[in-house]
């Protein structure tokens, strides 16, 4: 089969819908679809099948990747014909295992960390993993070629803690992107009222970041359709502004070529759709139902404005399954 490679789509894959944290926005009491999840020789079918389509980039993400074997999926997904792979983190779990990352094919990772204060991150997220956090970050900085970007949810408890992340950052010297994520109703977390007091919106977070210095428009690596890059006055800091709420889940349009891998093998080219089953079908079927969604996608317009959203009753569902609320 001759393929030809297309740089404009990714493959996002949720290895699992488990995480050893507990965060407070996201799935704090660890409900999810009793369900079978995906072994690593379904996902490499699902990868090999992707790359079939043209498809050599892949975003790994959960739960939490590092609960199972990465490298050895880093390594396969490589020999299989992947050419870029990065991976969203907690930066909990295998900090041994960078390096290694690294030549199986790890290209860049994404690390969570919600405050930089020991206190407020245990309370955040539920569990006690602030230092090795700050040593994947560290040690990242240090292995990849790439920038690392760091993932900060801005909540009402952790917005004044802007300021100090840039200072943060500008020990990396450019080699950790600071992503200040709008907290937004799209995990289990907001099955109850409690959440909803930590909202803050896109212009609260941008008023913290001007205390620092003026925003300047700036481009960057990633996938993510709705991102926006600004450099921080003169820090030298770069930061990735997505702010999905305060857009009203608005449709990322040429941009946004990302095919979807739920834990339990659903693919779908749009958070909007209802998934396919990749589970158990021969590798031929999986191929055309990729390339169909693929060509779906294709025929949708890309000229702004458009009508769609990302916003479905449950969105969560791409990471956690069928939940009952």
């Amino acid at each position: 089969m001759k393929i030809t490679q297309n740089l404009k789509w990714h493959l996002r894959v949720t290895i699992l819908p488990q995480c050893n944290l507990r965060c407070i926005y996201c799935n704090p009491t660890g409900v999810f679809q009793k369900a079978i999840l995906l072994d690593d020789e379904e996902i490499l079918s699902i990868v090999k099948a992707a790359v079939a389509c043209g498809i050599t980039r892949v975003h790994w993400t959960g739960g939490e990747p590092c609960i199972r074997d990465v490298v050895s999926l880093f390594r396969k997904s490589r020999d299989l014909g992947i050419i870029q792979q990065i991976m969203t983190t907690n930066g909990s779990l295998r900090l041994d295992e960078i390096r290694a990352m690294k030549e199986a094919g790890l290209d860049r990772v994404n690390i969570s960390l919600d405050s930089l204060d020991y206190k407020r991150n245990k309370e955040i997220t539920g569990k006690d993993y602030f230092k090795t956090t700050i040593k994947w970050i560290k040690t990242s900085c240090e292995t990849f070629d790439l920038a690392t970007k760091m993932n900060v949810v801005s909540m009402s408890s952790n917005l004044k803690e802007i300021p100090d992340f840039i200072k943060f950052a500008q020990k990396f010297d450019g080699k950790l992107l600071l992503k200040f994520i709008e907290l937004c109703p799209n995990n289990p977390a907001f099955y109850g009222d409690e959440i909803w007091r930590y909202l803050v919106s896109k212009q609260d977070i941008i008023n913290e970041l001007s205390i620092v210095g003026m925003l300047r428009l700036s481009n960057g690596l990633g996938d993510n359709p709705n991102a926006e890059y600004y450099l921080v006055g003169n820090t030298g800091v770069k930061v990735i502004l997505i702010t999905m709420l305060s857009y009203n889940f608005k449709c990322g349009l040429a941009s946004c070529r990302k095919m979807r891998i739920s834990p339990y093998g659903l693919v779908g080219s749009c958070i909007q759709q209802k998934g396919i089953n990749l589970k158990g079908v021969l590798f031929e079927e999986k191929v055309e139902i990729i390339r169909k969604k693929m060509e779906t996608r294709e025929s949708y317009s890309d000229i702004s404005p458009v009508s769609r959203q990302h916003m479905q009753e449950d969105y969560g569902i791409w990471r956690f399954g069928e939940l009952t609320k």
